[in-house]
């Protein structure tokens, strides 16, 4: 695993979930967005989210930034597991 500079910003849409939860997921959602990728950096996202929003995840060492929508439910992302650009490059 690379280590790497994660922060995570929550954009407030301004909204209240108007759905409930998906039964399914009671305790968030662990996203994998790495594709596949050898060199990868797990972060911990805040969960649940405050409202329905979007977290950016943002590398200060490779540069990745990625959006991930929020809805302030259970069914929430709690992590995310991303490949790093730096290995690739």
């Amino acid at each position: 695993m690379v280590e790497q500079a994660m922060t995570v910003e929550f954009i407030d849409s301004g909204r209240e979930p108007q759905c409930a939860p998906h039964p399914a997921y009671p305790d968030g959602l662990d996203i994998d967005a790495s594709n596949g990728a050898e060199a990868t950096c797990t972060v911990n996202i805040p969960y649940p989210a405050p409202r329905c929003g979007l977290m950016i995840v943002k590398c200060a060492k490779c540069g990745l930034h990625i959006g991930l929508t929020v809805a302030g439910r259970a069914d929430d992302p709690k992590s995310v597991k991303l490949g790093c650009l730096q290995v690739l490059h």
